[in-house]
């Protein structure tokens, strides 16, 4: 299936603002829960350059709860820093978090409003 970038990028935005302060998602839960699972790269990419927008792009990481090597404020060092500062997230010294504890899985019934990209701008957002 093809990305509508923008469609995608709009979508992304929004979902990462829904993340709660102090909660994470991975980059592969966004993409498959915008109905594209294999397009984690892409979400990567996406938030990469939302340095400009009004996203809290630090509450995203790899599947395995490690930090950005290509965060966009200077790398994973840059990353712990507003992870611990921003959103009170411990980050150990391997450069990952503990996603057992900080991942955030939107409520169920979230769920199809986030996948149906016509519906997604109905869903109310705050950056909490």
């Amino acid at each position: 299936m093809k990305i509508d970038k923008k469609e995608f990028k709009s979508a992304v935005y929004k979902l990462v603002k829904l993340i709660p302060r102090g909660n994470v998602m991975t980059y592969g839960q966004i993409a498959a829960l915008l109905g594209y699972p294999r397009a984690a790269q892409y979400v990567g990419w996406t938030l990469h350059w939302a340095k400009f927008e009004d996203v809290p792009y630090q509450r995203v990481v790899n599947r395995f709860g490690g930090l950005a090597s290509g965060y966009s404020r200077g790398g994973r060092e840059a990353h712990r820093f507003d992870l611990e500062t921003l959103e009170g997230i411990k980050v150990r010294d391997d450069m990952t978090i503990d996603l057992e504890k900080y991942i955030w899985h939107p409520p169920q019934d979230l769920i199809p409003k986030i996948r149906s990209a016509g519906v997604l701008e109905d869903i109310p957002f705050k950056s909490p």
